[in-house]
């Protein structure tokens, strides 16, 4: 069986954890420790991805599926690394659902995400 790592800032929802089991049908689902999820969550123009891309050498098989989401460019750089290391990326298609309530002179948008599916890159 395959297993899910996630270079992911969030919690996986129930909906994408079952997901992950039967769709994907991944036997184990892999979050970064926790000083690694802060560094995805904070990456700037200066990002260092050697740190994640070791963290995959360690806990990856071939053919094990990573979510890939975050910043752009870092985002790009792992999902080539995923492709040139027989890893598969793949990232959450959502579906947003978004209300606007106006408070006096602002608006407030409440934006919420809900999981359609995983998609391969």
């Amino acid at each position: 069986m395959k297993r899910l790592v996630l270079l992911f800032s969030h919690q996986l929802t129930e909906k994408q954890e079952l997901d992950a089991k039967e769709g994907l049908k991944c036997s184990e689902i892999l979050y970064m420790p926790k000083e690694l999820k802060e560094k995805w969550q904070n990456l700037g123009m200066e990002r260092e991805l050697n740190e994640f891309k070791d963290f995959l050498k360690e806990v990856t098989t071939i053919g094990d599926y990573v979510l890939v989401q975050g910043e752009w460019g870092a985002t790009y750089e792992m999902v080539n690394y995923c492709k040139e290391n027989n890893l598969i990326p793949i990232y959450s298609s959502t579906k947003r659902e978004v209300e606007e309530k106006k408070e006096g002179e602002t608006i407030v948008k409440i934006s919420k995400f809900v999981h359609r599916g995983f998609v391969q890159y």
